[in-house]
């Protein structure tokens, strides 16, 4: 239920849960996920399996750029998708896993793929520069994301544009692209970007 009154930078998630799920509360939610994987058992099963082609689509276009931009081959990564019922699409860095909302559509959930691995390349790369997680680098990772993602050669694997989700760092996105076309170089894009996010 961490996701249920959640605010983030103007992104309400909580509105979203409680609008797919008005039934659901603090008091009943366990009782109710349980009750819904299980009716919804084999819906969630045939998008789990669209996912898995989902991957495949942008595996190789997405796992080749980011070698070129961060150096590193990530296809060897143990990343671990689960299909979930709330449409928030949450990751946890620490274990490398993260969830799709399973109403996304086939070119939608490729997004959330993407944006998703992107994220864990790109602090994955940070840690090894031994850079604080705080909130400038969240911010940093998700306009990254807006900007990598947008690439052609991802473009066509993904077929979706990668926008913005956060309204409140839409502020911000011009000025780390202009540092990114000035600093090419990811390690230092990342610094001179913390730099301009930490004024």
């Amino acid at each position: 239920m961490a996701f249920y009154d959640a605010v983030v930078s103007g992104a309400d998630f909580g509105k979203k849960i409680r609008d797919d799920h008005p039934n659901l509360t603090e008091e009943n939610y366990v009782e109710y996920i349980d009750d819904f994987y299980i009716t919804n058992k084999n819906e969630l099963e045939d998008v789990l399996k669209d996912t898995n082609i989902c991957f495949s689509e942008i595996e190789t276009p997405l796992y080749d750029e980011l070698k070129k931009y961060f150096g590193k081959d990530y296809s060897k990564e143990n990343y671990i998708c689960y299909p979930s019922i709330f449409n928030c699409n949450p990751r946890y860095i620490e274990n490398k896993s993260f969830q799709v909302y399973y109403k996304r559509s086939h070119i939608m959930r490729k997004e959330v793929i993407a944006h998703e691995l992107t994220h864990f390349a790109f602090y994955d790369f940070c840690d090894e520069l031994k850079i604080e997680k705080d909130n400038n680098l969240w911010e940093l990772s998700e306009i990254f994301n807006v900007i990598f993602l947008n690439f052609t050669s991802i473009q066509k694997a993904i077929d979706a544009e990668e926008l913005l989700f956060y309204p409140d760092l839409r502020d911000k996105l011009e000025k780390i692209k202009n540092i990114l076309i000035k600093e090419p170089n990811a390690e230092k894009f990342i610094k001179e970007s913390l730099k301009y996010l930490s004024k």
